[in-house]
């Protein structure tokens, strides 16, 4: 059947029009996605905008965080600054009258208002003495005057009355930012040694474009399970693995030109100083070469070159009083001198023949002359108003931990001509003291700082202070031999100071309850230093004297015939001699004893003998077995214990767990911020 032609025309023309209609929805529908697209992605362009703004914001929040960590890792107050006048601008900061006597636990100088240290610039003033204008400069700060640094240290610690960062992008979006760290007390820990608490808030800052904006909400790294604080006070003498003044055993050997001798035996996981020179000695053999896994510094002062100088503060003690020469010795037979810009292939990696000491930290041949105390009259002063303070000679000091009625407490027994004394603190550090019908009653103390039974309630702060005498016996007490804890010296809550004006001699080992570190340095690794949140520590300070650990070889009336270490003694303890040694008497005398173990460190005037040895081995006294105490160089250390001159302002951190960590000089760390979450759209402030 055919259709008509006119009824093929129209199904034609409809056929046409139905194509044209789908044409021109696949059009509309394509322009409307194309629109939206655009829409979209301008949208996207200004939300990324004002993300790239709210960012800025933080980056200018940091950059200053990173340029006051800068400005105090270049504090110092130099000592021709008094401690009266730091002392003054302490007060300042806290706005008192009055500073409270130290106690271990940081006794509060004040609290701070939520404003923090904003507008007022007398409060700021320590910051002052210790960070200059050329030290803002070198920062690349253009404005340096004393008001604009007060400025800063104002914002920087403002609390609520929070400084605000603004600016502009090159694209017209525009950030806003307000922060301010939070001081919350100050506390005094030592005579030395003030810590500025203060809280990290987290940081929103806004990012704004004309049609989009984000906030971006950073915290500080570790959140609030770390808290910081600001140490104003002298660096702590216990930092050290090794120090000494004259890098010889003795004067006469310093004469003769008997140099200390570092070997294939020698291996230090902590800091190690002299104010002289080294000399290393090496061989080919694989483990033939001095270690150092802490920093080495030396001074550079030539031998015979330390005498009397007049010290900034106008003092008089020891100094170098010649021109001073980096560099180190080589080869104990040679004895040849190297200066530092000769050192091949680099002053960080010596080698001379077989002679080539491993440095595994940084090492500064340069380093500046650090001058030692002359005596104990800071302890003294510190026994007087909260420890024990005693005169001449003490016969025999025990120090060792016990169990009273169940709690665990620190016993401290003296003994001085006929009379002995008992007395022993728990961990709120109230004295006891045992009376003669064998009681424990609480000790008072006078108004000359004698512990007795008159006078006032006494606590203890630490210090155990002899002035004008020697301590003759000091040993772990009754069960020092036995296995831990019961054979432990110091308590695990306990910190303990010995300072005596003249010898301080060790006849037992002195071990902590809950010692920090295991095991012994290699040359492949330092030992493992895995609890380093103990509490309990102990120093043992000689201001003139020495401090010796006794031989049972020295007896005078035959082998172990008198007070005496044994075979192998464990010393927990950081030992310092400023005036004389550390060492040990008899080290020249009988068959060897083995090693002594130290978990601490060593600082002296004078480098000490402990033992003889020869290529086969040691042939008297005992060899060294030194493990650092890692603590100490977080600014752990025995209450009171001597300090650096020089005033510094350095940050710290501590953990959840109370592991206390330095933010050094040279890690890069600092209070960081990091990015945790974004939110778009919300007014700005």
């Amino acid at each position: 059947m055919r259709f008509p032609h006119r009824t093929q025309g129209a199904t034609l023309i409809v056929s046409v029009l139905f194509v044209m209609l789908i044409l021109a929805v696949i059009m509309a529908v394509t322009a409307q996605v194309t629109l939206s697209t655009r829409r979209s992605s301008a949208d996207q362009q200004r939300i990324l905008a004002a993300r790239y703004a709210a960012e800025s914001g933080v980056a200018q929040v940091q950059a200053r965080l990173r340029a006051m960590k800068s400005l105090l890792d270049a504090s110092s107050i130099p000592p021709t600054v008094g401690n009266s006048v730091v002392e003054t601008r302490i007060r300042d900061l806290c706005g008192v009258s009055v500073l409270p006597a130290a106690t271990p636990d940081g006794a509060v100088v004040c609290t701070f208002p939520d404003t923090g240290l904003s507008g007022n610039a007398a409060r700021v003033g320590v910051f002052d003495l210790a960070v200059t204008a050329d030290d803002f400069a070198g920062q690349g700060f253009q404005k340096t005057a004393a008001a604009d640094r007060a400025r800063f240290w104002m914002t920087m610690f403002s609390g609520r009355n929070a400084a605000e960062y603004s600016g502009t992008g090159g694209d017209g979006s525009t950030y806003r930012a307000t922060y301010g760290l939070i001081p919350t007390e100050l506390r005094r820990h030592a005579e030395s040694d003030y810590r500025l608490y203060f809280t990290v808030p987290s940081l929103t800052a806004h990012g704004i474009t004309p049609l989009a904006t984000q906030r971006l909400q950073a915290r500080a790294t570790g959140g609030t399970s770390v808290s910081t604080y600001l140490r104003i006070g002298r660096g702590s003498f216990a930092k050290y693995a090794l120090f000494t003044n004259h890098h010889f055993q003795s004067a006469d050997a310093e004469v003769g030109g008997q140099r200390i001798n570092f070997t294939g035996r020698t291996l230090f996981s902590g800091p190690v100083h002299t104010n002289q020179h080294f000399l290393f000695e090496g061989n080919a053999d694989p483990d033939g070469q001095p270690v150092f896994w802490g920093s080495v510094t030396s001074a550079g002062c030539p031998s015979g070159g330390i005498g009397p100088v007049t010290a900034p503060d106008g003092t008089m003690g020891d100094g170098c009083t010649v021109t001073r020469q980096p560099g180190a010795f080589f080869d104990s037979t040679a004895q040849t001198f190297v200066g530092r810009d000769a050192m091949t292939p680099s002053p960080a990696a010596p080698e001379v023949g077989d002679n080539a000491p491993q440095f595994n930290n940084t090492v500064q041949w340069d380093a500046a002359y650090v001058r030692l105390p002359t005596n104990n009259q800071d302890q003294n002063t510190a026994a007087i108003q909260g420890g024990l303070h005693l005169s001449g000679d003490v016969t025999e000091l025990q120090l060792y931990r016990d169990i009273i009625a169940g709690q665990e407490v620190q016993r401290i027994t003296y003994t001085r001509g006929s009379t002995t004394v008992n007395l022993s603190y728990g961990p709120s550090g109230v004295l006891q003291l045992l009376d003669l019908s064998g009681t424990w009653v609480p000790a008072l103390r006078d108004a000359d700082g004698s512990i007795g039974a008159t006078g006032t309630p006494a606590t203890f702060n630490g210090v155990i202070s002899v002035e004008g005498g020697s301590v003759q016996n000091l040993n772990g007490g009754p069960n020092a031999a036995q296995p831990l804890p019961a054979g432990a010296s110091i308590a695990s809550f306990a910190g303990v100071t010995v300072a005596a004006s003249e010898d301080v001699n060790i006849t037992s080992s002195l071990r902590y309850t809950e010692p920090p570190c295991s095991g012994e340095n290699t040359g492949t690794a330092p030992a493992p230093c895995g609890n380093l949140t103990a509490k309990n520590i102990l120093g043992v300070y000689s201001g003139q004297g020495d401090v010796n650990l006794i031989s049972p070889r020295s007896c005078p009336g035959g082998n172990g015939t008198c007070p005496s270490l044994g075979d192998d003694p464990e010393i927990n303890a950081v030992l310092m001699a400023s005036q004389g040694a550390v060492q040990v008497v008899g080290y020249d005398q009988g068959a060897p004893l083995g090693r002594v173990k130290l978990i601490g460190g060593v600082i002296e005037n004078y480098y000490g003998a402990f033992g003889r040895f020869n290529d086969s081995g040691p042939t008297n006294g005992y060899g060294r077995n030194f493990i650092y105490d890692q603590r100490t160089a977080d600014g752990f250390a025995p209450p009171f214990f001597p300090t650096q001159e020089d005033w510094k302002i350095e940050m710290f951190t501590v953990a959840a767990d109370g592991k206390t960590t330095k933010l050094d000089a040279d890690d890069g760390r600092g209070i960081r911020l990091q990015g945790d979450s974004v939110a778009v759209g919300g007014d700005a402030p």
